[in-house]
């Protein structure tokens, strides 16, 4: 899943920087198609970068370093940089390779990780008050009519957790929909 590499640090010893590589088809199985997916597709993308405690990339705690530095009076490539540039570019590759072909270019053409993922939190994170209104509106219809009670369970809990993202929802008020969605039977 890695690969090490030797990098000479600026006092001229070796260390091998670890490079976390990524396999999206098993790793990251669902793919971003749309506002509908993108509160589980980007929690599928942070449990696996906190994981590889790579998060920072996304998030902007682990920036790029400087590109060169100087050693004895002399301007030289910086060897952090480019392991970090190596490390972002395979994140970047992990996002790309986790997104519909139809979003790709959102990735594809990014200057870094961040970049993207910024691009892609703008364009599906889109919680304006017509979306939420949208969402309370199918989470106050929705009934259990021929579903299974896991069915009916998930589907709100599928809707909540949109929810979520943009507009708290009360527990109060998920008892209050389970229930009175179970219909007569129940």
């Amino acid at each position: 899943m890695g690969s090490s590499t030797p990098v000479a640090n600026a006092d001229n010893t070796t260390v091998f920087k670890h490079l976390i590589q990524f396999n999206p088809s098993s790793q990251l199985p669902i793919k971003l198609s749309g506002n509908h997916n993108f509160t589980t597709w980007k929690a599928q993308i942070a449990m696996l970068l906190h994981g590889h405690d790579l998060y920072g990339h996304l998030d902007g705690s682990t920036p790029s370093p400087p590109t060169t530095v100087t050693i004895n009076n002399r301007e030289t490539p910086n060897p952090e940089y480019k392991d970090w540039f190596r490390q972002d570019t395979l994140i970047q590759n992990a996002l790309m390779a986790s997104v519909d072909a139809t979003i790709a270019s959102t990735v594809a053409f990014a200057a870094n990780s961040k970049s993207a993922w910024d691009q892609l939190h703008t364009s599906f994170a889109n919680k304006s008050q017509t979306r939420i209104f949208s969402l309370r509106h199918h989470l106050s219809r929705v009934t259990k009519d021929t579903k299974s009670i896991a069915e009916y369970l998930r589907e709100i809990r599928s809707l909540s957790d949109e929810l979520a993202t943009g507009s708290l929802v009360a527990n109060e008020e998920l008892v209050v929909k389970i229930l009175s969605g179970l219909g007569p039977e129940f």
